[in-house]
């Protein structure tokens, strides 16, 4: 018998997996990769160009019940935590009661922005709800807004109630129970609508600027709650609240969203497992798809023996052991 070894890659520059088996009698297969380190980000520091506020809601800064704004020669102090505790991937709300309440008159003079934020929701939580809602209320309904839900993943601006509001949206629910980076922006009248970095969505129609809300005037400003009293809290976690005064380029949404997806492409990389491949005699079952949201694709070096699906076509009776090389590639986001 040959010895099956396994080599993992190091995780924090590559992409890919690779195990390396050697087989007697069978057919050797080998899953092996390699990829270059994301670009080092040129945004998602204190001093971004256009940076309004920064909340990074998490337990390094989350004290005493604030949250510090981090952003230099920002005019927003810290904002209020309602019951949500911090902990070190986030703020955990409990869909109950848990808010976030960000400082007055957020939007006031802005014309062009970018809001963005990770959040993770959780698999049960129901519907309606907001991620977040920066504008006014009525005490019972929403007065000017800008919102964004995960069902539909959507984002729109509005003057008034839910009757003014203008729209982009996926049109599909955001995923559950994975950390998703959820990013607007607003260019003259075209909103962009981007998840882990990616656009999913443009509208080219939108003719309200959010300095417009209240006449610069909000003073419900919140992460994890909606404007609406019916709907539900946030249940889930959320880190990350950035709101700058210019529509931020693709390449930047992609930076913003570069740790999110290259924890959650880590994950999946480690998870890849094509179980006991010490005697290959029937197809492979590939996975095409990560746990965190990754997208994996297959490549195989000789596909007339194991093909980029996982079909085994076995050496004829008498030949030599094949050896084949599968190459997963994983994806996350941008």
């Amino acid at each position: 018998m040959t010895e099956t070894t396994t080599r993992r890659p190091d995780r924090r520059r590559r992409r890919t997996a690779g195990i390396a088996v050697g087989l007697v009698g069978a057919l050797t297969a080998t899953m092996l990769g390699a990829a270059t380190a994301p670009a080092v980000a040129d945004v998602g520091g204190p001093t971004d160009e256009g940076l309004v506020a920064w909340y990074p809601l998490d337990a390094a800064h989350t004290t005493g019940g604030t949250t510090a704004n981090l952003a230099e020669g920002s005019t927003f102090g810290p904002a209020t935590v309602h019951g949500a505790t911090a902990t070190p991937d986030g703020l955990a709300l409990d869909g109950t009661d848990d808010y976030v309440d960000l400082p007055d008159h957020l939007l006031a003079g802005l014309t062009d922005a970018t809001v963005s934020l990770d959040v993770l929701v959780d698999p049960t939580h129901g519907t309606p709800y907001f991620v977040y809602g920066l504008g006014n209320t009525s005490g019972t309904a929403g007065n000017g807004y800008l919102f964004t839900t995960g069902n539909a993943y959507r984002t729109s601006i509005a003057t008034g109630n839910w009757s003014t509001e203008q729209t982009v949206t996926k049109g599909s629910n955001l995923a559950r129970g994975v950390w998703k980076t959820l990013t607007w922006t607003l260019s003259g009248t075209t909103a962009t609508l981007y998840e882990d970095g990616v656009q999913v969505k443009q509208a080219t129609n939108v003719t309200t600027d959010p300095g417009q809300i209240g006449g610069g005037q909000t003073t419900a400003n919140y992460v994890g709650r909606s404007l609406y009293s019916s709907d539900r809290y946030l249940k889930g976690q959320v880190r990350d609240f950035r709101l700058y005064d210019r529509a931020l380029t693709v390449s930047e949404a992609g930076q913003l969203a570069a740790e999110t997806s290259t924890a959650a492409a880590d994950a999946d990389v480690a998870a890849l497992d094509l179980g006991d491949t010490s005697a290959v005699t029937a197809d492979l079952a590939l996975p095409t798809a990560g746990a965190q949201g990754s997208t994996i694709t297959w490549a195989s070096s000789d596909a007339a023996v194991v093909s980029a699906a996982g079909k085994v076509t076995r050496p004829a009776a008498g030949a030599d052991d094949a050896t084949v090389t599968l190459t997963a590639t994983v994806t996350r986001g941008a």
